[in-house]
């Protein structure tokens, strides 16, 4: 789909800002790369373009962080990092909430199945050196919302 190259940190968080801005109820982010990768900080942007001003942590230990929208819909930011069950999601009634429209972003996501339903957005970060390399994977309809990117 796309390809685009992260010089710093503070770039992956206004990317992710951009991002989150895009968004819709029932939306999937699926994040791919090696720890450090960035995948939190892109995160922390997608919930700021949202409008989440309080702070966004990484749910490694506790997996599930909540976030309420106003508009009534909620962002989930979930870490499979150590996670070995594929189900997790499913069990856990992510996979539910997503249906019921809150918008999702799982970091790890590889570690889960049953996602490709949802017509992710799937992320996958690459560390070349201190750079990151971003490549975008989804649907038709993501090109046509990410044309931005381009």
């Amino acid at each position: 789909m796309q390809r685009l190259e992260v010089p710093t940190a503070a770039s992956m968080f206004d990317l992710g800002r951009r991002l989150g801005a895009e968004l819709h109820s029932g939306d999937l982010v699926c994040l791919i790369g090696e720890l450090g990768a960035g995948k939190t900080t892109l995160t922390q942007g997608i919930a700021h373009g949202l409008g989440i001003e309080r702070p966004v942590t990484s749910p490694t230990f506790v997996t599930i962080k909540p976030y309420a929208l106003g508009s009534g819909v909620d962002l989930y930011h979930v870490d499979l990092y150590r996670i070995d069950d594929k189900d997790y999601l499913d069990d856990q009634g992510i996979l539910e909430e997503l249906q019921r429209g809150a918008i999702v972003v799982v970091e790890w996501s590889d570690h889960a199945r049953g996602l490709e339903e949802f017509s992710p957005l799937t992320i996958s970060i690459a560390v070349v050196g201190e750079r990151r390399v971003l490549e975008f994977r989804g649907s038709q309809i993501w090109e046509e919302r990410l044309s931005w990117l381009a």
